[in-house]
């Protein structure tokens, strides 16, 4: 697949998250943030000129920052990836390697990923707090829906943490397929993956739904997901900025939701949320 490149000359770390956390909600798949710059990927078949647009002209008179496009002839793209992945580790508890790294000895959850342009690797700071949150449940023997999986990163996970049954769901074709892969990486056999939207999910309940997205999905997904969740059940949500907090709280508690945990990391928010629905 033919692939488009944006290269934004953004000296400004948190004015990168920004543009970042914009460019996402409009289909961009992939992000390399450097000192100066920040450079977008995007599928040519999916690069919509006027809602780029509409999108990049405030962020660029807010900021006055200049960028350039350019074509990408169709790579390998495991071995651009391949060059840069690094393990990491989350607490004391997590490690996230690619196939290719040794194993790292006395870690309680070792998490195989290769993403290729699949989003979740752990190095985001919303998939690193979307794991420390995930420690923090009781996910024994619960049935979880992980939604916009992406790589299928917090469902390995979950079924580290014995999750009885986990649904995996994301729009993108190379996503879904992505998680597949990795789930058989980490010998997961609870995880189901589908290609779809919330329609995948209607008429199912969860004991926690996990949703690592963008602001306007969990928007426009709230209500289903207080209404996909048993009584008392944990939504843990992250995938927006501290700017975006007060109005995603306040469709939380609209659809019958309340704080349980707050963390962030570099400008994100992740948020565990329990349902007060009776």
């Amino acid at each position: 697949m033919s692939y488009l490149s944006f290269t934004f000359d953004i000296k400004e770390s948190w004015q990168q998250e920004l543009v970042i956390a914009a460019l996402d909600a409009i289909g961009f798949e992939g992000f390399e943030q450097q000192e100066e710059k920040l450079i977008g990927f995007i599928q040519e078949i999916s690069f919509n000129q006027d809602e780029f647009q509409t999108t990049i002209k405030p962020l660029q008179q807010g900021y006055g920052f200049s960028f350039s496009q350019s074509p990408i002839a169709d790579q390998n793209w495991n071995k651009v990836w391949e060059k840069s992945f690094q393990p990491i580790i989350i607490g004391n508890d997590i490690t996230v390697r690619a196939s290719f790294h040794p194993p790292f000895a006395q870690v309680k959850y070792d998490i195989v990923i290769d993403p290729k342009m699949s989003f979740g690797t752990g190095h985001h700071a919303t998939t690193s707090m979307m794991m420390q949150l995930m420690l923090a449940e009781d996910l024994e023997n619960k049935r979880v829906l992980d939604f916009g999986s992406g790589t299928g990163i917090l469902s390995i996970l979950a079924a580290k943490l014995n999750a009885s049954a986990i649904l995996s769901i994301d729009h993108e074709q190379w996503a879904y397929k992505n998680s597949i892969e990795n789930f058989q990486l980490n010998n997961v056999f609870t995880a189901t993956a589908l290609m779809g939207d919330t329609d995948c999910f209607e008429g199912q309940t969860f004991d926690v739904i996990l949703a690592n997205i963008n602001r306007s999905v969990i928007i426009s997904s709230m209500q289903e997901f207080a209404l996909s969740l048993k009584n008392k059940g944990s939504l843990l949500i992250s995938g927006f900025l501290e700017a975006d907090e007060n109005v995603i709280v306040s469709v939380a508690n609209t659809a019958g939701f309340g704080i349980i945990h707050k963390l962030r990391q570099d400008g994100w928010i992740a948020l565990s949320l329990r349902s007060n629905q009776n």
